[in-house]
């Protein structure tokens, strides 16, 4: 059972793998209830694979030897049935048994083989299909058929779908049943397989058909001219060389573009193009670096690009090819649109200071107007950047000892550049914001100028080596 897909395996191995009313004998499913199972009259009854004689009613007797009527109990019971021979499985393992004539006949089923009154065996195959593809099943044994010799001489054979297929090898022709010879290319071209007006050439291993130069059609049928004058070709065609073609083609120069009259080509220059158009047609340039760099380039020309690009009063300079277009130093205004001369609001209008600043109109060293930056009162800081409110008013905003400058708390015994408002040697102390200067101890002058000890500089206006030698 099963399929050559799937492959094939024995209907059973035991009788349970069987309904329940056939057993298993000889790897098959067979009935237990057949023809000879139970007695003459018998009923037979399937239970389990195994086969329940019982004489039916009104009857009795030995249901496995003979049923006989109830009313002809005293009467002579006729003569047994014969017995099946195949019953007590008189044949060898996996045969079939025959009945012939009460006589058994052993032989083994299909698609197995051997000695049927002791074993049989089952075979590789019955059909090609139980074969791998590049096999056949010959005598139950799956073979190659390449073996055998079939092909001709030089042939080769390979196997496809269990049949032998000849062929000559690559390079070989010929009946490959009988034998191959090498062949020759040229073969293919003589005769020539192609039409009239035409060429034949072997590109592997095959003939090529081509039409001769100049001339058109189906290679294969036959070829023939496209034209033998202008008036067979379309009205924008020239006939050349038995051809129409574009009188445009190879006629103008490098650039140049050509129109088609009366089938004739008329090269001209593209717009703006420079040049011969039969020859070479060129730009001036074609990027801004081609052009001087107060130049830029515009429709492949090179031109003065501040032309009509500025606004009324405005300048215009040439960078890098790009026109930069600015009011003069004494206007204002879009230099794209207009320029007009400064207006004293326009000085601070927009704002050019620095946040919190002022702004309002002076004059420079030149005498010149300009914008004047300045910090507002109790503000303090860069005007041209930002302005902050300064730490403090008076110098009761301080502690006691700062003071309050320029709106910041500082202490007062320094100037702004770092300086000591009292004298050389001399101490600062600060009292109610205010520097207080005085003499060290030991030391005697004005503090406000200078403090010194009196014996030291008197040796010293003495004696400088002295000094210099005295230890502290």
């Amino acid at each position: 059972m099963g399929n050559t897909i799937n492959g094939c395996r024995p209907q059973c191995e035991r009788d349970d793998e069987c309904p329940d009313e056939y057993r298993c004998q000889g790897r098959k499913c067979v009935r237990v209830c057949v023809t000879g199972a139970c007695a003459h009259n018998a009923e037979c009854r399937a239970r389990n694979h195994r086969a329940i004689c019982e004489c039916p009613a009104n009857h009795r007797g030995n249901a496995e030897v003979s049923c006989f009527p109830e009313a002809h109990v005293e009467s002579r019971a006729p003569p047994a049935p014969p017995l099946n021979p195949c019953y007590d499985d008189p044949c060898g393992v996996n045969a079939d048994c025959r009945n012939d004539n009460g006589r058994p006949v052993c032989s083994c089923p299909y698609g197995y083989e051997g000695d049927p009154l002791t074993r049989c065996t089952q075979g590789e195959c019955t059909e090609h299909q139980d074969c791998p593809h590049y096999q056949v099943c010959t005598q139950l044994r799956c073979v190659d058929p390449c073996t055998s010799g079939m092909c001709g001489f030089n042939a080769e054979c390979r196997v496809k779908d269990h049949q032998p297929v000849c062929s000559c090898p690559h390079g070989y022709v010929g009946d490959a049943l009988r034998e191959c010879r090498r062949f020759d290319p040229r073969e293919l071209c003589n005769p020539s397989p192609c039409g009239e007006n035409t060429n034949c050439k072997v590109r592997n291993d095959r003939p090529v058909c081509s039409c001769i130069s100049n001339y058109i059609g189906n290679p294969l049928t036959g070829c023939r001219p496209e034209c033998v004058g202008d008036s067979e070709c379309p009205h924008n065609m020239a006939c050349r060389n038995n051809i129409c073609v574009n009188p445009c083609r190879d006629a103008c120069g490098e650039s140049a573009y050509c129109d088609v009259r009366n089938r004739r080509a008329v090269c001209r220059c593209p717009d703006k193009f420079l040049g011969d158009p039969h020859s070479r047609c060129y730009t001036e340039c074609t990027e801004h670096n081609h052009c001087p760099s107060n130049e830029a380039c515009q429709d492949y020309r090179c031109i003065d690009p501040c032309i009509n690009t500025c606004g009324d009063g405005a300048n215009c300079k040439t960078t890098n090819h790009q026109p930069v277009c600015s009011c003069p130093r004494s206007h204002t205004g879009d230099p794209f649109v207009r320029c007009r001369p400064f207006g004293p609001d326009d000085y601070c209008n927009p704002n050019p200071c620095g946040l919190n600043a002022e702004c309002s109109p002076g004059t420079d060293r030149s005498g010149d107007t300009r914008a004047v930056c300045t910090c507002p009162q109790y503000y303090v800081g860069n005007p041209l950047i930002q302005c902050q409110l300064g730490e403090c008013k008076t110098n009761d905003d301080c502690n006691v000892n700062t003071a309050c400058y320029n709106y910041m708390c500082r202490t007062p015994c320094y100037t702004l550049d770092g300086d000591s408002v009292c004298g050389e040697k001399a101490d600062c102390n600060v009292k109610n914001h205010m520097p207080v200067c005085s003499c060290p101890s030991g030391y005697t002058g004005n503090p406000l100028e200078y403090c010194y000890i009196p014996d030291y500089d008197d040796r010293k206006r003495t004696s400088s080596a002295f000094v210099l030698g005295r230890s502290y």
